[in-house]
């Protein structure tokens, strides 16, 4: 179901993209990839020394160093299970890129004897430079529901 779920929502969505948005996008996917392994390293290193990223659980955007430690708390109780993602816009000037998405994921979470799932949805708008040829997230900013299931 799942599969047939993507299959239809991409292909509602398909569109033409340049070389250099499959670009952008694919740095996108490697950070849920990244975040899905459990790959912490492979995550923050995509990205940049000065981002900011606010999120609608934050009162203020959050750094990469306050990032890095809320994923390494998280590490042994958080897991993502499975995700979906429907890009809407990458726009790619020169050296700075905006990626435009939605997203659906469910994640399991992991208390001594307890586990939850949470299912949540939302829309993501991400901005990226590219320093040395590499594509850095240097900001993002999301909008999401979750619903925990007990």
């Amino acid at each position: 179901m799942v599969a047939v779920m993507t299959f239809g929502v991409t292909h509602l969505f398909a569109q033409e993209w340049t070389k250099a948005q499959l670009e952008v996008w694919q740095v996108v996917e490697e950070s849920w990839t990244c975040w899905k392994a459990g790959d912490i390293a492979g995550e923050l290193a995509i990205i940049h020394p000065k981002y900011q990223g606010w999120s609608t659980e934050e009162p203020v955007p959050l750094s990469k160093e306050t990032l890095s430690q809320l994923y390494y708390s998280m590490k042994g109780n958080l897991k993502l299970e499975s995700y979906l993602l429907n890009p809407a816009r990458i726009v790619v000037l020169d050296d700075a890129a905006v990626v435009d998405y939605f997203f659906r994921y469910t994640v399991s979470f992991t208390w001594g004897d307890q586990k939850k799932q949470q299912e949540g949805y939302g829309k993501m708008a991400k901005f990226y430079v590219r320093e040395g040829g590499k594509w850095m997230l240097l900001g993002d900013m999301s909008v999401h529901e979750e619903n925990v299931k007990e």
